[in-house]
């Protein structure tokens, strides 16, 4: 079987380019609103992205854009589905 290569993820999300920017800010201990200006985006998107993606000392661009991938796959497993949800099931 072959497998598909990946899809875009659209503009709505950020960019490999875009996550690499944050790392640069990040190294270079720039407020994440400095860098949501220079990107285009909101503080809250920057901000959002660096805490679901190991902080502000475990930031990595290439870790980041794997793990948003992988969130954005389909199909996915329902939440009730899953065995951790045996009392909300």
């Amino acid at each position: 079987m072959i497998g598909n290569a990946p899809r875009p993820l659209g503009e709505r999300y950020l960019s490999l380019a875009e996550r690499e920017e944050i790392s640069r800010g990040l190294s270079a201990k720039r407020p994440f609103r400095e860098i949501a200006g220079k990107l285009g985006r909101e503080p809250s998107t920057v901000s959002r992205e660096v805490r679901n993606n190991g902080g502000r000392d475990g930031y990595r661009a290439y870790r980041a854009e794997v793990a948003a991938r992988e969130r954005a796959r389909r199909p996915k497993v329902a939440k009730l589905a899953e065995a951790g949800n045996r009392e909300l099931r």
